[in-house]
């Protein structure tokens, strides 16, 4: 309907107005105009028959007697007469033969359009009737016609000009009254912002004390701006909700990716919680049997409570780890973090999968040294890297001699981790869905087809990117983020 609305010529409406006054003024005075003018005209011809028969009737008789007599001087008084009358051009005497006896004409009558109207010239004696001839008298039409467009053309012309008097007075009050009022009901419109919670009511400045229809309109359109803005309100309430489930969901989500990706780890860190917990029972029955021996072997018993307490330290750093990277992440804050402590607490989690796989893993910093830190949030960051390595993991596992390095590098202004495995690359079609949610090349149960894109949404936390390097000949992805956070 708009397409259809802006495809057409705009008009506006003193224009149509002033268009219509003149057309519906000029055809109702044309046509009573020329209906008034039509009767005067037949009045005026029916007039000037009447005069002529006036004349006829008047004359003959007088003109008969005269003929009689051969009253030249009198025919001559007589014609003449009659010549003089308004709309008469011609009078003529025919005898019974009919010969002109006398004829007088006026100097235009040749060229006017002209009728003629006879009356018989009889002189009555006793009981007898002498017929003399005929009066013929010849009158015009055209003086009557030149009077009627004389006074068209100046009526037309008064009436032109009223009618432009009247259009310009209307359109000054039109503009006044209504147009005024409908251009700032457009503008207002225009400018209104329909999506906003607090919408501008319209008001319409009048000066009159009584309403009209342009009140009803804006009340109206009031209306129609409340009932929108409760529109408004119930669908930022209903986006807000919305807005909040799905924040909840992608928090259920990435709890539920980072979880898996924990729980992958879950039967190697029991093992390498197992194993520690079998050097405690095995150097707490040593001790217990040195202890009932008779002599006490006190550098025996050192030894063994030592290794009871390098092993409780490694079981708790193990625990200490996974605790850090489990818990909840939505609040943390950018904080300064040891860049080689973050990678040891990362190590600690992943090196027993790793080593069951028969993976070798190697790691290279370049830029930094074992005290420097950089601002992050840590377990985000760890997460990225614990995905990638487990993902570097899966597609390597099966490979002969496999192997995975973690490259850390930084630089003045950025910081970089770098996975890369044994692999030769990623293939594109992969590489165009791969940070999309939910999607997987693993088989079913296995992946949650979030982790990566989870790891792109922190880097673009920490103002960074998520990339593969296609540059590598080996595969490899790199999280890359700036320092100055």
């Amino acid at each position: 309907m708009f397409k259809e609305i802006e495809t057409k010529k705009f008009t506006s409406l003193r224009k149509k107005l002033m268009l219509a006054i003149l057309f519906a003024s000029s055809f109702i005075t044309l046509i009573t105009t020329g209906l008034q003018y039509y009767i005067e005209y037949q009045r005026d011809i029916t007039y000037l028959s009447q005069t002529i028969k006036h004349i006829g009737s008047s004359n003959t008789s007088s003109l008969s007697r005269s003929l009689w007599n051969l009253d030249d001087m009198q025919i001559q008084v007589q014609m003449d007469a009659i010549l003089k009358l308004r709309d008469l051009i011609g009078v003529a005497i025919y005898d019974e033969d009919g010969q002109v006896y006398y004829q007088n004409t006026d100097h235009e009558f040749k060229t006017l359009e002209k009728f003629e109207t006879r009356f018989k010239l009889d002189l009555n004696e006793s009981n007898y009737t002498h017929k003399l001839g005929e009066l013929v008298i010849w009158a015009t039409r055209d003086h009557i016609t030149e009077n009627l467009i004389s006074r068209l053309t100046t009526f037309f012309l008064a009436q032109l000009v009223k009618t432009f008097m009247v259009i310009f007075v209307m359109l000054y009050l039109f503009r006044i009254f209504i147009t005024k009022h409908l251009d700032y009901i457009v503008r207002f419109l225009q400018f209104s912002d329909f999506n906003s919670l607090k919408i501008e009511r319209i008001s319409l400045a009048k000066n009159t004390k009584s309403i009209d229809e342009l009140d009803y309109v804006a009340d109206s359109i009031n209306l129609m701006l409340e009932r929108v803005e409760r529109a408004n309100l119930e669908t930022n309430d209903k986006f807000l909700r919305q807005e909040k489930e799905i924040q909840l969901q992608k928090a259920a989500s990435i709890n539920s990716a980072r979880l898996a990706s924990l729980g992958e780890m879950a039967a190697n860190i029991a093992h390498e919680i197992n194993n520690p917990l079998t050097v405690l029972s095995f150097s707490g029955k040593k001790i217990l049997h040195l202890l009932r021996a008779d002599e006490l072997d006190r550098d025996r018993i050192k030894h063994f409570a030592s290794m009871i307490n390098r092993t409780v330290d490694r079981m708790t750093k193990t625990i200490t780890s996974l605790k850090r990277l489990s818990r909840d992440t939505s609040t943390d804050q950018f904080k300064d973090v040891v860049i080689y402590d973050m990678i040891e607490r990362v190590l600690d989690l992943c090196q027993m999968s790793l080593n069951e796989k028969g993976i070798e893993l190697s790691t290279e910093f370049i830029g930094f040294d074992f005290s420097t830190k950089i601002k992050c949030q840590e377990v985000k960051v760890s997460q990225v890297i614990i995905n990638l390595l487990n993902n570097a993991r899966d597609e390597v596992k099966n490979m002969e001699k496999p192997w995975i390095k973690l490259l850390v590098i930084k630089s003045d202004e950025l910081i970089s981790f770098s996975v890369i495995d044994c692999g030769t690359g990623i293939a594109g079609e992969v590489q165009e869905k791969m940070f999309e949610p939910f999607f997987t090349t693993k088989d079913i149960g296995e992946g949650t087809g979030l982790g990566l894109s989870i790891s792109s949404s922190t880097a673009k936390e920490h103002k960074g990117r998520l990339f593969i390097d296609n540059n590598s000949e080996n595969t490899k992805i790199t999280l890359e983020f700036p320092l100055d956070l």
